[in-house]
């Protein structure tokens, strides 16, 4: 059907002559895709200024880069009284954590909690959490009972340089090892929880704007770098993992496997474990964290590469990986070469 343009203004100006204000906004609100309908619904739908029926439209906005925060507390050891008093502060952050579009995981939602999950392994417990932690762009801890395991997961943040947030009842007593963390940290001290909630709200659209320049700026460490140079040296002098586990004995098999198959963000090695590795394998640690132009865009490809490969095939071994790698990056070259 062809419709001029002066008819179609007609049966546009008859269709909304019948819709009132209300409506038409509740039908915006339904079917249009990111209209902003978080702003009030009396400036929505026109000020006392404008005449009657008038509608105000928002332009969208991009939706906020999503963020990741880890929930510490303690959990091991509490009475039924103390669990409710750490699940309703929790339950509270959590709330105001998603309308900043920040996901908070909390390990008593997530399968290691120490009495609705008693038979998960120690070592699991450590694994999930450590690396939940080192994905996390801020760590809030909750400092009304005493933890170990909540101790545990600071140092890690204090570690990867992950912004920490201590929370605490006004009448509380932090102790120093935790409030003396020379990291980025905020404490907040409130008075009742909806003194907490304003406070939270507020800190959080603060520090949004510094969590999502660390996020982006982390990314490049989402690439296993020092694991593949490290686990390439000791094949090359023909060594096992245990062969350096005996040759360094405060390094277990197990831990020398996460360090060479995690991404650098996981694996975080400290200065300490490099320098002892960089020795037995006879090089430098400058080496073993800043390998050349090749080795880079190989891990870079590689942690590309690993997830659709996943996806299309069933595991695959190291042998039909590298396969697969190098025929996508000689398809590179060409494309480069013919360019």
């Amino acid at each position: 059907m062809n419709t001029s343009p002066e008819a179609a203004l007609n049966l546009i100006e008859k269709h909304f002559s019948k819709v009132t204000s209300g409506e038409f906004v509740e039908r915006l609100d339904k079917y249009s895709i990111g209209m902003d309908t978080s702003a009030p619904k009396s400036l929505r739908s026109g000020t006392r200024d404008e005449p009657k029926g008038q509608i105000v439209l928002f332009r969208s906005r991009p939706s906020p880069l999503p963020l990741n925060a880890y929930l510490a507390s303690a959990l091991t050891g509490l009475t039924d009284e103390q669990r409710e008093v750490v699940f309703t502060i929790s339950d509270l952050i959590a709330e105001v954590c998603k309308s900043h579009h920040i996901d908070l995981y909390e390990p008593r939602k997530g399968g290691t909690d120490p009495q609705k999950n008693p038979d998960v392994a120690d070592s699991k417990v450590f694994q999930i959490d450590r690396e939940r932690v080192l994905h996390s762009d801020l760590l809030i801890h909750l400092c009304h009972f005493p933890s170990t395991g909540a101790g545990e997961e600071l140092g890690f943040a204090y570690s990867s340089l992950i912004p920490i947030l201590l929370v605490a009842h006004e009448e509380s007593h932090v102790s120093r090892m935790i409030t003396g963390i020379p990291s980025l940290k905020i404490k907040l001290a409130y008075k009742s929880l909806k003194d907490l909630e304003r406070q939270l709200e507020d800190c959080l659209l603060e520090l949004r704007p510094l969590l999502e320049q660390r996020k982006m700026a982390f990314s490049q460490y989402d690439a296993n770098i020092v694991g593949n140079k490290i686990r390439m040296l000791r094949e090359e002098l023909g060594l096992t993992r245990s062969d350096v586990a005996k040759a360094i004995p405060e390094l277990t098999v197990e831990h020398l496997q996460q360090m060479e198959e995690s991404t650098d963000r996981l694996a975080d090695p400290s200065l300490t474990f490099l320098r002892r590795i960089a020795t037995l394998l006879n090089t430098t640690v400058a080496d073993l964290v800043e390998p050349d132009l090749g080795e880079t865009l190989v891990a870079f490809l590689e942690s590309w590469a690993q997830g659709r490969l996943s996806a299309r095939f069933s595991p695959i071994s190291d042998k039909d990986r590298n396969r697969i790698l190098r025929r996508i990056l000689l398809r590179m070259i060409d494309s480069l070469e013919g360019d």
